[in-house]
């Protein structure tokens, strides 16, 4: 059957995660040091407390530059010349971005997050996990996915990358400093792409290292560089500590997974920093930034998830060098493939939208069988079954996990260059 948002106390909201665990969210912030990058992320983690407090849910868009970025990316807004045409076809643009903005959020109903704001941590030590965003994402463009691996029992951190790539990037050097914005660097028409993917996936790279490294002071009670910015107004909430995590977060135990352009800086991050991360999943990744890597990961370490729809022969080329053989008779690749998935399968995008009359004229009809939210579980599933297969060598959840969607899923990878 298809899937619509659920509505809880009048509101609409992503549905909740399916883990044993509640969930409870803080977006951190590094405070402004030399030598070292600004971070956003925002962590999810295996809360006590209550569950069902819909007023602490944070919205999916924490701020209307989201949705203005969204739309924005899709329906760019013209340079001005300084000609009376141009300024003309300027500001019919901006209108026109600020209207579909409004929409956006309209149509979606900016459903919230079922994650409880500033809610402390359980008393119990986690693994963590590092996310990675595709191009023109957030910290929040993967709430749902995000929110269901925490519940299995992990520390989630979500980033928002500082390199231009993300859709918007909210900027704030101190807890009670102004907020900036750092805008999306788009690729001037005809440029090439690789210079610019290049110095992206590099600063990435960096970022990645430095946010489980603050990661770890976090666990060990060095919080002083880091501040916490709630992202609802007027809702009263114990006072939140990143004190709270002392001794909680297990960084020995250190996951890191993306979603496109993402999936690419999982890739890079396994090779270059292997011996810092147990095991890795890229979402269908987005190979163009490594392919001219010569570095290669623990290939044991890492999966990939592929969406039938988005995945082209010169990206499986790509992806092709990363393979490597399973003990499964009937699954014996690392490479897992949905069956019709879009590139969006592991996103809130279609989850949001697609129960809608404009979501299904963008996106097409669900498949009544396997819907966008099964698909986006089956997502969460396969993650959970692998990192359980790299924490304790055992095999039997991940073929588990792949036979209970079977029907849906096929393996490996096959060009059809070696079939000619």
């Amino acid at each position: 059957m298809s899937y619509s948002l659920p509505k809880t106390n009048g509101l609409f909201h992503l549905s909740c995660p399916t883990g044993k665990y509640r969930v409870g969210c803080l977006d951190i912030f590094s405070k402004t040091r030399e030598g070292k990058l600004p971070l956003l992320f925002r962590l999810y983690y295996p809360s006590a407390g209550e569950h069902n407090a819909v007023d602490r849910w944070p919205a999916w868009l924490p701020h209307s530059r989201y949705s203005e970025a969204y739309v924005s990316a899709k329906w760019p807004v013209p340079p001005c010349r300084n000609t009376f045409i141009d300024r003309l076809k300027q500001n019919i643009s901006v209108g026109t971005v600020s209207l579909l903005s409004w929409l956006l959020r309209w149509v979606s109903g900016n459903p919230r997050i079922c994650a409880t704001e500033a809610n402390r941590p359980l008393n119990e030590r986690f693994p963590v996990v590092l996310f990675s965003h595709g191009l023109i994402a957030c910290r929040t463009t993967y709430s749902t996915l995000c929110t269901d691996i925490a519940s299995q029992g992990y520390y989630v951190a979500a980033l928002e990358h500082g390199d231009s790539s993300a859709c918007v990037r909210m900027m704030l050097d101190s807890p009670d400093g102004q907020v900036t914005w750092l805008e999306r660097e788009e690729l001037p028409q005809g440029a090439p792409e690789g210079e610019l993917r290049a110095r992206q996936l590099d600063y990435r790279e960096k970022e990645i290292v430095q946010c489980l490294d603050s990661l770890r002071d976090i666990d060990k009670g060095d919080v002083d560089q880091h501040f916490i910015k709630l992202s609802l107004d007027g809702v009263e909430t114990e006072e939140s500590n990143l004190g709270w995590f002392k001794g909680l977060i297990a960084t020995d135990k250190a996951v890191i997974c993306g979603h496109s352009m993402g999936g690419a800086t999982t890739v890079r991050c396994l090779a270059n920093h292997g011996h810092q991360f147990t095991a890795g999943i890229a979402f269908d990744s987005w190979m163009f930034p490594v392919r001219e890597d010569k570095n290669l990961p623990n290939l044991e370490k890492l999966m990939f998830v592929n969406y039938e729809r988005f995945q082209g022969e010169k990206n499986l080329t790509t992806m092709k060098k990363y393979e490597t053989e399973l003990s499964h008779e009937e699954f014996s690749s690392n490479v897992i493939t949905i069956k019709k998935a879009r590139h969006y399968a592991c996103t809130d995008i279609l989850v949001a939208f697609q129960g809608t009359r404009l979501g299904r004229l963008l996106f097409g009809a669900q498949d009544p069988e396997f819907n966008s939210y099964d698909g986006l579980i089956t997502n969460s599933e396969l993650f959970h079954a692998w990192v359980l297969k790299a924490f304790t060598g055992d095999e039997q959840p991940f073929f588990e996990a792949i036979n209970k969607r079977k029907e849906f899923l096929f393996h490996g990878i096959t060009l059809k260059s070696k079939q000619d």
